[in-house]
């Protein structure tokens, strides 16, 4: 009688035990989606003032983003803000970053980046410290106007004559703190680079998407790879052939559209994983087909939309 009872305590304790740990992994993973958004002059160019604002929150909520890299916000944030009910940094007229989460800390390197360009903050997850960062590099060269004709060194010479290589190497300069600590703080940096990846501009994809038989090791994206971030799209559509991730429509010429990827989500971290990310874009004015719905496309620039996987 002793050993049956004592067998069914056992039972119990090792059941409780169980229920326990999958409660506590239940507790200790958690999601969190991430949009970054260049939505173009507050998302409400004059071609469509009131109905592309509004079409472009719509987009945002039917999302589910817990987090909104923005870019271009030029005035839209107190509006965005109260449509989702979400905390917000706006770290300059152009970069802003929207949170379901409590914002902790504002992170702004007045001395080295202006935050034109760049600027971050903390998050708390449910207890889960998450570092988010906004960025914008500048435009020129225009990365429609690649001379694909060239040797990769004179393209990669011509797409320097900008500022976009000292720009990152500013960026990834007062990043090495947080990057120190992404075993336990995982680190995430999303925006609109304006600058092609080495992912996408391979010895596979240089007969398509009108990339003229180039095969470029662009400056922008390496760095930042080399740094030790990743690029959660490419993580989940590992082949550019299949999914080049359009986020940029460039007319070629006048009969061919390249498809080009521009805008990024990247993540560094031990406690971090992407388990779904997707680009979603449309010609501007056009219909967005997205979760089920149709929106008017008031941005020149597609959005990607990372779901992360936090593991402590």
């Amino acid at each position: 009688m002793r050993n049956k009872l004592f067998s069914c305590l056992s039972l119990v304790a090792c059941l409780f035990f169980c229920c326990s740990c999958t409660q506590k992994k239940q507790q200790t993973n958690k999601e969190l989606k991430v949009m970054a958004w260049n939505i173009w002059h507050a998302g409400h160019e004059k071609a469509y003032p009131e109905e592309g604002c509004r079409n472009t929150i719509d987009i945002i909520k039917t999302s589910g983003a817990d987090v909104i890299l923005m870019v271009e916000t030029y005035g839209s944030a107190p509006m965005v803000a109260d449509s989702l009910g979400f905390d917000y940094r706006l770290l300059s007229s152009n970069l802003c970053i929207f949170s379901r989460y409590p914002i902790t800390n504002t992170y702004t390197f007045p001395d080295s980046i202006s935050t034109f360009n760049f600027g971050g903050v903390e998050i708390d997850v449910e207890g889960s410290k998450v570092r988010l960062f906004d960025t914008w590099l500048h435009y020129l060269p225009d990365a429609r106007l690649v001379p694909t004709d060239k040797t990769e060194q004179e393209i990669l010479a011509w797409d320097d004559e900008g500022s976009r290589d000292d720009e990152i190497a500013k960026i990834l300069s007062v990043l090495r703190p947080f990057m120190a600590q992404t075993d336990s703080i995982p680190v995430i940096m999303g925006g609109d680079f304006n600058s092609h990846s080495h992912l996408d501009w391979t010895e596979e994809t240089k007969n398509l998407y009108n990339h003229g038989g180039a095969v470029v090791n662009w400056t922008v994206s390496s760095r930042i790879i080399d740094a030790g971030f990743k690029d959660s799209f490419r993580e989940i559509n590992s082949d550019p052939v299949q999914n080049i991730g359009t986020t940029w429509l460039t007319d070629c010429d006048e009969a061919n559209t390249r498809r080009d990827r521009i805008d990024f989500i990247y993540y560094k971290g031990e406690t971090i994983t992407p388990v779904a990310s997707e680009t979603y874009n449309a010609e501007l004015g056009s219909v967005l087909p997205f979760e089920g719905k149709e929106f008017l496309y008031a941005s020149d620039h597609g959005f990607v939309l990372t779901t992360f996987q936090l593991s402590k």
